[in-house]
């Protein structure tokens, strides 16, 4: 029987590693993909294959190309400075749209044909700063906005072959990098700005963006799962 093929993107990342773990625990065949060289690392530790790769450089990517069938494809780059609007150069600028747009279309694109020869899924990685807005974050939320618009046309796209296209806009995700930076009382504060009143673990994302991947998601593409306690409401 052909093994489950899922490729992860930012894959040296809290929320790539995760996703990894629970694909392989599953029996899948992972490939992480990162320009961090630690991946190489993390993926020999779990059983999954490393690949280094700068994926705001098209021609870089093209390399994932001879990964013939894709059953999985998640995107879950994602970096950003907090910067107010008056120092935001057009440098970083265009850094931030290269790191957090155009990297999953070279992604999708490279992969488009063992996508389409497993009949298989997307899922980006959005945020819910693109549907609310950041007076810091002015780059990394229209970068993130626009993924939410390519997964609404790869979704047509890609739909004529049975490939879906959906995404999911995490909230603020606690880990112990983010309370050291934003620290108790300020993390206490943006918890109480959520309907429910908890925080938003890495198992959460990862959870919802399987389901979205999953046969149990059959009918479902072009959508964004906005995942955050109820700070963005629809």
């Amino acid at each position: 029987m052909t093994r489950h093929v899922v490729v992860i993107t930012g894959g040296a990342g809290d929320i790539g590693r995760a996703l990894a773990a629970e694909y392989l625990a599953a029996g899948s065949e992972v490939h992480l993909v990162d320009r961090n060289p630690d991946v190489m690392q993390i993926a020999a530790d779990s059983g999954a294959t490393g690949h280094v790769v700068d994926l705001t450089d098209a021609d870089a990517v093209a390399v994932l190309g001879t990964i013939v069938r894709v059953d999985v494809l998640i995107t879950a780059v994602g970096a950003w400075p907090l910067l107010a609007f008056d120092d935001l150069t057009p440098r970083v600028w265009a850094s931030q749209i290269d790191i957090n747009l155009n990297s999953t279309y070279y992604a999708v694109h490279t992969l488009r044909h063992g996508l389409r020869a497993a009949v298989g899924s997307v899922v980006a990685v959005s945020s819910a700063v693109a549907l609310k807005g950041h007076p810091q974050m002015a780059s990394y939320a229209a970068a993130k906005a626009g993924v939410i618009g390519m997964v609404k046309a790869l979704a047509l796209a890609l739909g004529p072959d049975g490939v879906r296209v959906n995404a999911v806009a995490p909230g603020l995700v606690t880990t112990p990098a983010q309370q050291e930076m934003w620290g108790a009382e300020r993390s206490a504060a943006f918890r109480a700005t959520r309907a429910l009143d908890r925080d938003i673990a890495t198992a959460d994302v990862v959870s919802s963006v399987m389901f979205l991947a999953s046969a149990g998601a059959s009918s479902i593409t072009g959508q964004t799962l906005v995942v955050d306690g109820g700070t963005v409401l629809h």
